[in-house]
């Protein structure tokens, strides 16, 4: 049985050299690695995002909507009021000038005529009736003058001869007032006649027509305003595209400029033209916004457009091909500038709390002519001035100051 001495040593047996050399390496290698990893040189403290100078087309555009029409849209009406008793037409019909669209009972008018025509004849009796009572009072006043002068005034009285020449005016008076009236009546008859002829209602060109808003049987009233019956488009090979540019673009476009727009009926197909003509008089919305009115003619030879479709347009207004291009946010890029004083060259575990990065004063806010970039050289960010062109928004065209073999930076992130 051991005694209390022997099981002490049992339970602590008494460390070797060995054993204990191992001990100190082990703390020493825990030691040295944590040294290393604290005072490594961890390398670029920044991770830079850059992209290469590529070859390409770009164009800077105007983006505005409207809805096409057709060159030549005439709104047939009526200036007659009545029944429409026949409609000759369907919507897609085509029509020639002069042909038959449809019919006003011309009834009423027809009853206005006869009326007319009646007071027209006994207008023209009366007329004649008057013109013999002209006649009569002519003879008996020249009678009366004939033997006035023979007599050297003494038979017949002035008195007598005053009161004839009195009839003969009022007789005359009364021939041009029957005249008068003749006149006026066949102007009323004329009238009518032309709402005879303007009851029968034509096409005024050749086309189609687009839109039919009456059926027979239906009253038109055209009292105060003229109803509007029919819309016939001359040619829908030739179409238009009206567009609303607002004002803070309309500086930049201009006749002869290519669109290329979209409808929604096909959104997968893009239709070219130019622009015809940019109104230099304003148009201004509900909500005060001001925008100018430009026409664009369409070349519509399959019919694949249609009047009252809405349209989204790309005007360009500038354009390059082959243009070296670099993304539009390296121009918006500035680098982080860190502390650069003592402390802050110190490792991070001696230096007290973190302070704030600063950040460079000037900051690109737009695609200017001058502007300025980053390139990364030797893992160091370089300024470059350089100049450039057209921007359609995500890239920017570059004209001097940079090579297709600079790396362009575009964005940047501190390294974990």
């Amino acid at each position: 049985m051991l005694n209390t001495e022997e099981m002490y040593k049992t339970l602590r047996p008494k460390r070797t050299k060995k054993s204990i050399i191992i001990t100190s390496a082990v703390v020493i290698l825990i030691i040295s690695a944590v040294l290393y990893y604290i005072f490594r040189d961890k390398g670029p403290a920044y991770i830079y995002t850059t992209e290469k100078a590529h070859i390409g087309n770009v164009s800077s555009l105007v983006s505005a909507t409207g809805t096409i029409s057709a060159t030549n849209e005439v709104l047939i009406g009526s200036q007659v009021s009545g029944t429409i008793s026949a409609v000759f037409v369907e919507e897609n019909d085509e029509v020639k000038k002069g042909d038959i669209l449809a019919i006003i009972n011309p009834d009423t008018i027809n009853q206005t005529i006869a009326r007319y025509e009646a007071q027209l004849n006994s207008a023209k009796a009366t007329l004649n009736s008057s013109r013999v009572q002209y006649n009569n009072k002519k003879l008996n006043y020249d009678r009366l003058k004939q033997v006035y002068d023979a007599t050297g005034g003494k038979s017949p009285s002035k008195t007598e001869l005053d009161n004839a020449k009195m009839e003969l005016d009022t007789a005359q008076a009364d021939v041009l007032v029957k005249e008068a009236s003749i006149i006026e009546v066949e102007t009323n008859l004329n009238s009518s006649k032309i709402d005879l002829k303007n009851s029968i209602i034509t096409s005024p060109i050749d086309g189609v027509v687009l839109t039919r808003s009456i059926d027979a049987g239906q009253t038109v009233a055209a009292s105060f305003s003229t109803p509007e019956l029919f819309v016939i488009a001359e040619n829908l090979e030739k179409m238009k595209l009206v567009v609303n540019v607002s004002e803070a673009d309309v500086g930049k476009v201009a006749e002869n400029q290519k669109v290329r727009f979209t409808v929604d009926t096909f959104p997968e197909d893009e239709f070219v033209s130019t622009i015809y003509r940019v109104n230099k008089g304003s148009t201004e919305s509900d909500d005060n916004i001001v925008s100018y009115e430009t026409t664009i003619y369409i070349d519509n030879k399959d019919l694949k457009l249609r009047s009252g479709m809405s349209a989204t347009a790309d005007i360009e207004t500038e354009a390059a091909e082959n243009a070296m291009l670099i993304p539009v946010a390296a121009l918006f890029f500035h680098p982080i500038v860190e502390d650069t004083s003592e402390a802050g060259k110190r490792p991070a575990m001696l230096q007290g709390p973190p302070g704030r990065r600063q950040q460079s004063n000037k900051v690109n806010t737009d695609v200017s002519k001058n502007a300025e970039v980053y390139v990364l050289v030797n893992g160091v960010p370089e300024l470059r001035k350089i100049v450039t062109g057209v921007s359609d928004g995500k890239n920017v065209q570059v004209l001097e100051g940079i090579t297709p073999d600079d790396n362009i930076i575009t964005s940047m992130k501190r390294r974990i």
